[in-house]
């Protein structure tokens, strides 16, 4: 169970089919393949070995999948980097993962030097550009060109000999419960079997497919679909970032037929227009996940696309990611109550994929009792990347433990009700509390805050921000906000900050964070999704 040997079967299967659509280019599965081969000999020949990391910072492109690839056909680990971090967020992940190689793309040209400054140990920069395109600023002598490394290297059949399945294949970042990124470890294996039990088994995709990446590829919500859309032979087709016309041009060009969309994204596709005009029929499935999403949103969304099947799929980074799925037929309401309340269900767990729901004594709950989920499989990640106390505290006798709290059914659908850890999920990106607090910590008039999730139409949760000052009036909601901004990616920054005389505490003087999001939280029908 290898990465690559989905590509080799779809291109001795299926050479000549459309592999990838971007813009005005057509790559076919052999096209693919060998353009691969090549990616996979210019780092062999940059010095590249089995087990080294391999950055991409890049938009969502056909070059994202040539070099998860090739990477991993050589046996080095891919580490997919969010492009709304800000430099030094970049840079720690580039020095804790001891990055060598990084692809970039021209958007991000102009945090390049400050990068390079943090990152000793790269050894080599690659924009990944057409050749003799214009980037429309200076390019240092040091930096690769994509297109000419591929020029160097003839034709070359695609292998991956001297692989193993347990080999980590991609080095996935999340946030840490300590206010950084830690680096989860998937194997091949891990990777392969989600993408088979969870988009395969079901037929959630299928060959005749045209999948359009509107997600952001550094993001593993789009992996189980990356895979099983490559494994399968069908098509791949790119939206550079997220926008409402961007998603209906390429639909109305490529003739999508299926998307992995966060629920923000789809809110604010149904709010378009032009989203019910007859181009958009093509469309027949939406995978959906990643962020809460409120029921009264998800039934417009049924109405308005009624011939489009709907599937939730619930899971993490440390899962590969998908731990459940919300089936199609579980979205087809029949006017029930039971039906609607269905709908806020994670869904069952994928085969091969064991889940129960634990009391903090350890023991199992009872049916309708809430509990910490935790699961096991094939899918679940190795570890943590050099953080053995982390992992030893989130893999315990063979379960992983997802610090996400919620209670199953008689027939066996999960329900996500809360979160034992402090994480907010905007947008679909995962955001720390503590990480926000330490940069709010930082200003000189602030005493004391915290930093909570409150339900928001279009991204799910929003950051609030709620704060005692040193001196009442001392500083303005604007400041504080302008300040996170100076220091954290754009999606961290608090929409909202309110002020405190003094923060809930208990009795052993911690911030009761529970109370201050249940004044947001206690109308609404879920918490997480």
């Amino acid at each position: 169970m290898l990465i690559t040997k989905g590509l080799l079967y779809a291109a001795r299967t299926f050479p000549e089919k459309v592999a990838m659509i971007d813009g005005d280019k057509r790559f076919t599965y052999s096209q693919f393949a060998a353009r691969t081969a090549k990616i996979k000999h210019s780092l062999s020949q940059l010095g590249v070995k089995k087990g080294d990391r391999v950055a991409a910072l890049l938009l969502n492109e056909y070059r994202y999948l040539e070099i998860i690839y090739g990477t991993t056909a050589l046996g080095g680990i891919i580490v997919p980097i969010n492009t709304r971090l800000s430099a030094e967020e970049i840079s720690f992940i580039l020095n804790d993962a001891g990055v060598e190689v990084l692809y970039i793309h021209p958007e991000f040209l102009g945090v390049l030097s400050e990068i390079k400054q943090q990152v000793k140990g790269l050894r080599h920069v690659i924009l990944a550009v057409d050749e003799g395109e214009h980037v429309g600023q200076e390019v240092h002598n040091d930096v690769l060109q994509y297109e000419e490394l591929l020029k160097q290297h003839p034709e070359q059949s695609l292998s991956c000999m001297g692989l193993c399945e347990d080999d980590v294949a991609g080095l996935y970042y999340t946030g840490g419960t300590t206010g950084r990124s830690k680096g989860v470890m998937l194997t091949h294996k891990n990777i392969v079997v989600n993408a088979y039990h969870s988009m395969l088994f079901y037929s959630v995709l299928k060959e005749d497919d045209v999948y359009l990446h509107a997600a952001p590829m550094f993001h593993l919500a789009d992996g189980a679909a990356t895979f099983s859309i490559t494994m399968l032979g069908a098509t791949h087709t790119f939206v550079r970032s997220f926008t409402p016309n961007g998603v209906l041009a390429v639909i109305k060009e490529t003739k999508v037929t299926s998307s992995l969309l966060v629920p923000t994204m789809i809110n604010l596709l149904l709010n378009m227009p032009d989203f019910d005009k007859p181009y958009v029929n093509s469309l027949r499935t939406i995978i959906y996940g990643a962020s809460p999403m409120s029921v009264s949103v998800l039934q417009k969304g049924l109405e308005k696309l009624e011939n489009v099947q709907f599937w939730q799929a619930y899971g993490m980074t440390e899962a590969a990611p998908i731990l459940t799925l919300l089936h199609g037929q579980d979205h087809l309401l029949d006017g029930s109550a039971a039906k609607i309340e269905r709908l806020a269900a994670a869904g069952r767990p994928v085969p091969g994929i064991e889940m129960k729901v634990v009391a903090p004594d350890g023991r199992e709950t009872a049916i309708g009792e809430v509990g910490q989920f935790v699961a096991r499989g094939p899918n679940i990640m190795k570890g943590y990347w050099n953080l053995p106390e982390e992992t030893a505290n989130a893999l315990r006798d063979g379960w992983y433990y997802t610090g996400d709290l919620g209670y199953r059914d008689q027939d066996n659908y999960f329900y996500v009700v809360d979160r034992a850890k402090d994480m907010i999920i905007t947008g679909g990106e995962n955001v720390y509390s503590v990480e926000v607090e330490q940069t709010i910590s930082q200003i000189p008039e602030v005493l004391e805050c915290a930093v909570v999730g409150v339900p928001d139409e279009k991204w799910g949760e929003a950051i609030n921000a709620v704060v005692a000052l040193k001196r009442a009036n001392s500083i303005t909601e604007e400041e504080i906000i302008a300040y996170v901004r100076q220091k954290l990616a754009n999606y961290k920054v608090p929409k909202s900050i309110e002020f405190v005389a003094e923060l809930p505490k208990s009795g052993a003087g911690k911030i009761l964070k529970r109370n201050l999001r249940d004044q947001y939280w206690q109308k609404q029908e879920r918490k997480v999704n």
